[in-house]
């Protein structure tokens, strides 16, 4: 028989809803309990997943049939959070980003390896089949010798998403348009290009009422050699796909909206299905995005769990965009050398 995991979800911000929702279709897991701060929310989660609320974190903790925590509070409460949970021994399920600091994340590290609990981090878009089949002809060499990157993530946000809200905040969002929204087609471009070695940037804050950036630009060396450009934000009215372009010696190919929509490479572009699938960019709605993914993260945790292996995304592969991101944060159009610790 197999073994179903109980688990507990701390945040019931609409993210946290979504987990509950993906959780609720895999036959071997089991919500067992929510952590709020919020009792309106809280009494919605309980109502429409039939799960018990917690008030106490530590109450929800000290359950013994909870395996998994999926952590979907506040992005710069992550570290604190994840370390009550390692003290409890349960496994973690971390929302992007996995902290707001490389800083953070290493300290995260330190306090994964040290109370021996396994640790995902969720990219969802990684288990996109398009965007796999997007990275298997880059690794394959079919555009040749890669030698431009162009990625956008030029989103909107009306003003009524922040106003009363940690998002766009300093300190629980560690910034705002980049490492809230554009921290999962970074994740991607940096997973098919590599690391990134130099950087200049400019980010601003030109339309919304917050503390971080609802607009940036960067340029970018990779360690590769390629170059590539960035630009980001949720000041860009109405709002369009977000893109990633990648340009080779044998040609191109354009993957947008989670979908790859042409290339001029002659064997690509008979590939391409005519048929739509169910993935959703959320170009002008943060939850206008398919779950499919998020359960196969949610199964991926479920199996590191079991059979006691690394999840997909490990605590180093979700460090890196976030390094990319604070390093842009820091440039103020100054080039910075991103040295690899």
């Amino acid at each position: 028989m197999e073994r179903k995991l109980g688990f507990g979800i701390i945040g019931t911000g609409s993210i946290a809803n979504f987990h509950a929702n993906c959780i609720e279709k895999i036959d071997n897991a089991n919500l067992l309990g929510v952590y709020s701060k919020s009792q309106a929310r809280a009494n919605q989660v309980a109502e429409n997943f039939n799960c018990p609320v917690f008030w106490d974190m530590e109450k929800l903790l000290s359950n013994p049939n909870i395996d998994i925590i999926c952590v979907c509070n506040e992005s710069g409460l992550h570290s604190i959070t994840i370390d009550k949970i390692a003290k409890s021994g349960k496994h973690v399920l971390c929302e992007k980003p996995l902290e707001t600091s490389i800083e953070k994340i290493d300290k995260i590290a330190a306090i994964v390896k040290s109370s021996g609990i396994q640790l995902g981090c969720v990219f969802q878009n990684r288990e996109n089949p398009e965007y796999k089949k997007l990275k298997s002809y880059i690794s394959k060499g079919t555009l040749g010798k890669i030698l431009m990157c162009q990625t956008s993530i030029n989103w909107y946000r009306p003003p009524s998403y922040y106003q009363g809200s940690w998002r766009g905040t300093h300190s629980l969002d560690g910034g705002a348009a980049l490492i809230n929204q554009g921290i999962h087609t970074i994740d991607l471009m940096l997973d098919i290009m590599g690391d990134v070695n130099e950087i200049s940037a400019f980010v601003d804050t030109l339309y919304h009422e917050i503390e971080g950036e609802d607009i940036a630009v960067a340029t970018l060396k990779f360690k590769s050699g390629a170059l590539g450009t960035l630009s980001g934000g949720t000041a860009l009215f109405p709002g369009e796909p977000e893109s990633i372009s990648v340009y080779g010696t044998k040609g191109n190919i354009i993957f947008r909206g989670g979908k790859i929509v042409s290339s001029s490479v002659a064997s690509i572009q008979q590939e391409l299905s005519k048929l739509e699938n169910q993935s959703g960019s959320g170009a002008s709605d943060p939850m206008a995005i398919t779950d499919q993914f998020h359960i196969s993260v949610i199964m991926d945790m479920i199996n590191a769990v079991i059979f006691d292996k690394t999840p997909f995304i490990s605590i180093d592969q979700a460090r890196k965009p976030v390094e990319l991101i604070n390093s842009i944060y820091k440039s103020k159009g100054n080039r910075i050398k991103i040295i690899k610790t």
